[in-house]
């Protein structure tokens, strides 16, 4: 099963926590489901509960300010989630991370330079960059915005409920 957005009672996205969290803060009366599976239903031997998708926090958790969200850095997997694992190059499946400016060329580790690529596409790249290699990025790497996809998600569904 897949992990729920955590979202403040402000609307807010915090973050994604597994469904069981959710659940427990479900029936702690502690958040209520904004949206959940139509299908899918925890069962208990007392209660049916829809599985969240999104839940909403009751009461407001204020968030420090953070030029990044939530100070992440830049990993492997972070990456492959922003860039939905589609090659930067041929938008096939990217499966590797490949470094825009290469790590011998003294190219960091950051957002901007890190995008998701598929093994042939990163092979023939190699130690080049998209211009000496002929390729051309299909997008420019950025780091993510405070307005990222999830919180989109959320207020396109509040939008479509009201």
């Amino acid at each position: 099963m897949d992990d729920v957005l955590l979202i403040n009672a402000s609307y807010q996205v915090m973050t994604r926590i597994p469904w069981q969290r959710a659940i427990v803060l479900v029936v702690t009366d502690a958040a209520d489901v904004h949206e959940a599976h139509i299908d899918r239903v925890i069962r208990s031997q007392h209660l049916t509960v829809p599985l969240p998708t999104i839940v909403r926090l009751r009461h407001y958790v204020h968030v420090p300010y953070s030029a990044t969200p939530r100070g992440e850095a830049a990993t492997r997997a972070k990456v492959l989630l922003r860039d939905r694992r589609t090659c930067v190059y041929c938008a096939g499946r990217g499966q590797t991370i490949d470094h825009i400016v290469p790590r011998s060329r003294g190219g960091p580790d950051t957002w901007d330079n890190l995008a998701a690529c598929c093994g042939p596409c990163n092979n023939r790249k190699g130690d080049r960059t998209p211009l000496e290699a002929g390729m051309k990025l299909l997008w420019l790497p950025r780091s993510p915005s405070a307005i990222d996809a999830d919180q989109e998600r959320v207020w396109r569904s509040l939008a479509d409920t009201g």
